[in-house]
């Protein structure tokens, strides 16, 4: 049963008002505004609507609302005016309070019940629109608990296979991963790439598998790019890593909808880290922004691990010559702002890499 509060200093509108709605509803009568608030404030179980009479001695209905207005608990109570002032400007003035409904003096009992039953008809449906919400919230975090499952299934099983093939890039998909921690998180201080922290870790975790398109590359072909001896053939193959990769992932990513920002991370990382600011990188020849930012991000610690780890023409680079390497490509290989930032964090990548 709803709870409805009348507050009213006349006594006989008050017993009127109680005999009209007792039937329905559980009436709390009170007869000041003082009274009220008292009230209000010790009730362990409070009213679902106050019906309140504006003209009371020592604080009027005016000054009861005002108060409610500013008590979290009481705040969303909704309250019906009652006046005997019969102006604009008081009506206008119930509203402006946060009032719900305005009702003259005097009224019938029938006219004070429809507009009650209006209100709490009202105050019904809000409810339930509210379990509707929370039920919707649950559905939606449960899908979001069994889309990160998903995800961190996907990530192991593909680290897990490039693992059993090849150690090396196993390793380096889990260094990757520290590198982009370091990068994205400073990207995100900064506020230049307008990066969320949520964005930016679902980004660090799916650019674990940026190359899963070396799992359809021939070992020796992958073998002989690390000795840096392969032919051009085995190179041009090597480069179809990028689209096989993400060919793989876009058959799941079709079948999230697009809605999967894991998915569609991995997907543009997959396939556009070798992507150069100067449009002269592969598969599709983008160019500056138009690369996806994760993927941009990426090209840049990608690189550092390579030359740190395989490093070019027989040589791998300490941290000082991999940075310097990585600071004279900008403009051309990277995209500025991210090598700036990759930059200013140095003695933390230096930390990851040991």
């Amino acid at each position: 049963m709803y709870r409805v509060m009348i507050v009213d200093d006349n006594m006989a509108n008050l017993i009127m008002a109680r005999k009209t709605l007792e039937e329905e509803y559980e009436v709390i009568p009170v007869s000041s505004g003082i009274s009220a608030l008292e009230c209000l404030n010790d009730m362990p179980e409070l009213p679902d609507l106050v019906l309140l009479d504006v003209d009371m001695p020592n604080v009027n209905g005016f000054q009861v609302i005002s108060e409610m207005k500013n008590i979290p608990k009481l705040m969303n109570i909704p309250i019906i005016f009652l006046t005997a002032q019969d102006d604009d400007t008081t009506e206008l003035e119930s509203y402006n309070l946060g009032a719900m409904d305005y009702i003259r003096k005097p009224y019938t009992a029938n006219l004070l019940k429809k507009r009650v039953d209006i209100q709490i008809q009202l105050l019904t449906q809000r409810r339930k629109l509210a379990e509707m919400n929370h039920s919707l919230n649950n559905l939606v975090q449960e899908k979001n608990k069994k889309n990160l499952e998903l995800q961190y299934s996907i990530v192991a099983m593909f680290v897990d296979l490039m693992t059993k093939r090849d150690g090396f890039s196993g390793d380096h998909a889990r260094r990757v991963e520290q590198y982009m921690d370091v990068l994205v998180s400073a990207l995100v201080r900064s506020g230049k790439c307008g990066l969320s922290a949520d964005d930016g870790s679902t980004i660090c975790f799916a650019s674990k598998i940026h190359d899963i398109g070396k799992l359809c590359i021939a070992d020796q072909y992958i073998n002989d790019a690390r000795k840096g001896g392969e032919s051009e053939f085995e190179h041009e193959a090597l480069k179809t890593h990028t689209t096989l990769g993400a060919d793989m992932l876009s058959k799941v990513t079709q079948l999230s909808a697009g809605e999967n920002n894991f998915m569609n991370y991995a997907y543009n990382m997959c396939r556009s880290h070798h992507e150069r600011w100067d449009g002269k990188g592969y598969p599709d020849r983008l160019e500056g922004e138009k690369i996806p930012l994760e993927a941009r991000i990426l090209a840049v610690v990608n690189t550092y691990d390579n030359l740190r780890s395989i490093g070019q023409g027989g040589k791998q680079f300490s941290h000082q010559e991999a940075m310097m390497k990585i600071k004279f490509m900008k403009f051309t290989c990277f995209d500025p702002n991210v090598v700036d930032v990759f930059l200013s964090v140095e003695n933390d990548v230096r930390n990851v890499a040991g």
